[in-house]
């Protein structure tokens, strides 16, 4: 398939995910000038000595793993780059906002698939835009899992497998995977439309009846059961596993990012994973780079830029990182000792083009249908703890935040405006604490008014146990977890007491460990105490003092 093909296939995705916008936050005035990093991962400056014109863009953060490209186009351009890597979302207020995001101005986007800049383009002003690079949505399986099931040889050399073939595994409770939310990220919504146009057969697009079907709702739901782990991020979904690669059968990301992953695993001595080209039809990432006209005078800046980045020499760091940079999805660089290096047959690697077989989408109105079927009705149901503090420094500011946080995820108005809306079988369980907690709401489905209401009727006093109320969480957990996608959401700004921070730990290892805890940041919260926590469980750290608590929690409900 030609990039223009590509293009057009991930086009026809945007027309409707339009529909599933928010609202940016407004400019607060600050420029487009780079700055020095944050050291979080999620900014990144290429500072040129002596560049006289810098660029700002709002990225994808699957770009991380091509950081060597985007530092030699800074220097070749000499304009110094800064780079804020968010989700395809965010990247799409950005745009809806004429560039303003969290209170910056951007110069430029680079999000994954160019269906986030048609949908977030509605001022028409994104000019020059250009595909620096593709990469097909695979599943990558664990080598051994993918020898058990049939589905590779021992040398990696992998055989034709379909959806039946994925389902069949996944019922059998012989597969599970992890996998970005199909509403918060482009991984996630290209490839659980390539699952259900594959599922249905024939080869032509889907239909509103066909999303009606009940045999096909069916055979999504089996699965979808075999998700263990959903996340808002393609790039962190990576990281998870490459981080405790022993939980995880196999995940479904960018083949670059198996390809990435491969790399850190080896490194490691841990087993590899082979990717999986599905046989009835995958999706196809263009990461599209695109000048955002502002009327702020930087596009000769951006142009240099631009050309380095798509030039023969940045092509050739994008196929070292494992991405495609052929107009069809071939390799341009395929016998630079690199790019074989990266592209390996012992991972499953295919880079004959016939196997990127895209599916034909749909009209915009049967995608919009068919990413809310996923969110309320087909998707693994989710189950909650959300452990709430309510120590006497929460109140006033901490509380009034805390329960704006609970409204953004379970409030469904506000939830299905950010497509987070809870599902029939959802589970929401309320734990608030001081120096005691305990179980005070536990709701199903679309009927959270209870937990709610018991959320801002709570009086904040008293000191914080952070440790006995994750106990409480650990003691409540679900009795079979495989139904759900199980979390617990701390929500603190205060310091816990530490004496039994221990005896939490050797619990969670014994009653949780697995179960991923997210905390969100109030006030003067332990970052230290967090991150621990967060390193524990495979979790994430969310800073809730933005005041964005829509955003905010929005991403907290992508990662579960």
């Amino acid at each position: 398939m030609n990039m223009r093909g590509i293009v057009a296939a991930v086009g026809a995705v945007a027309l409707a995910m339009g529909l599933f916008a928010g609202c940016g936050s407004a400019n607060d005035g600050s420029g487009a000038s780079g700055g020095a990093s944050t050291g979080d991962g999620r900014t990144e400056t290429y500072t040129v000595d002596g560049a006289k014109d810098t660029i700002r863009i709002a990225s994808g953060s699957e770009n991380k793993e091509v950081g060597s490209a985007i530092e030699q186009a800074a220097k070749r351009s000499n304009v110094s780059v800064t780079v804020d890597y968010m989700g395809s979302l965010d990247i799409m207020d950005a745009l809806r906002n004429k560039g303003h995001h969290a209170g910056r101005d951007y110069d430029a986007v680079w999000p994954a698939s160019s269906m986030w800049i048609t949908l977030g383009d509605t001022g028409h002003i994104v000019k020059d835009q250009v595909s620096t690079s593709t990469t097909p949505v695979v599943f990558g399986v664990k080598r051994s899992k993918a020898e058990h099931l049939g589905w590779a040889d021992k040398d990696g050399s992998t055989k034709s497998v379909s959806m039946k073939d994925i389902i069949d595994a996944v019922r059998s409770g012989k597969l599970s995977f992890a996998m970005t939310s199909a509403t918060q990220s482009n991984s996630g919504a290209s490839a659980y439309m390539a699952f259900l146009t594959a599922l249905r057969g024939r080869g032509v697009a889907l239909t509103k009846d066909d999303l009606n079907d009940t045999a096909l709702r069916s055979r999504m739901t089996a699965l979808l059961s075999g998700v263990s782990r959903s996340s808002g991020s393609s790039d962190w979904l990576k990281d998870m596993l490459v981080n405790d690669p022993d939980s995880y059968d196999a995940m479904v990301n960018y083949e670059s990012l198996v390809i990435q992953a491969d790399k850190e695993l080896t490194v490691k001595g841990k087993e590899p994973l082979l990717a999986i080209y599905p046989s009835d039809g995958i999706a196809i990432a263009d990461s599209p780079l695109g000048y955002v006209d502002r009327g702020q005078g930087k596009e000769r800046a951006f142009t240099r830029f631009s050309a380095a980045v798509t030039s023969k020499d940045a092509k050739k760091l994008f196929e070292e990182a494992g991405r495609r940079t052929g107009s069809d999805g071939s390799l341009a660089y395929g016998q630079a000792s690199k790019v074989k290096d990266s592209f390996r047959k012992a991972w499953g690697i295919v880079t004959d083009t016939s196997v990127l077989r895209t599916i034909a989408m749909p009209s915009a109105d049967v995608i919009e249908q068919a990413l809310d079927l996923y969110q309320t009705v087909l998707r693994k149901p989710s189950y909650t703890l959300w452990v709430v503090d309510y120590s006497g420094s929460m109140s006033g500011k901490g509380k009034s935040g805390a329960v704006k946080g609970l409204q953004a995820a379970l409030d469904t108005d506000q939830a299905r405006a950010s497509h987070i809306e809870p599902g029939d079988d959802d589970v929401n369980v309320f734990i608030p604490f001081n120096e005691q907690a305990k179980v005070e709401q536990t709701v199903r489905g679309k009927q959270t008014a209870p937990l709610l209401a018991a959320g801002e009727r709570r009086i904040a006093a008293g000191g914080a146990d952070v440790y006995n109320a994750l106990n409480v969480a650990l003691s409540n957990l679900p009795g079979n977890r495989n139904d759900y996608t199980v979390a617990i959401v701390l929500l603190t700004d205060g310091r816990s007491k530490t004496a039994n921070r221990d005896a939490f730990t050797r619990q969670y290892e014994t009653e949780g460990k697995g179960v991923p805890i997210f905390s969100v940041m109030f006030g003067d919260a332990d970052s230290q105490q967090l991150d621990a926590l967060a390193k524990l469980s495979n979790g994430k750290v969310f800073d809730g003092r933005t005041g964005d608590m829509s955003g905010i929690f929005r991403e907290v409900k992508g990662y579960n």
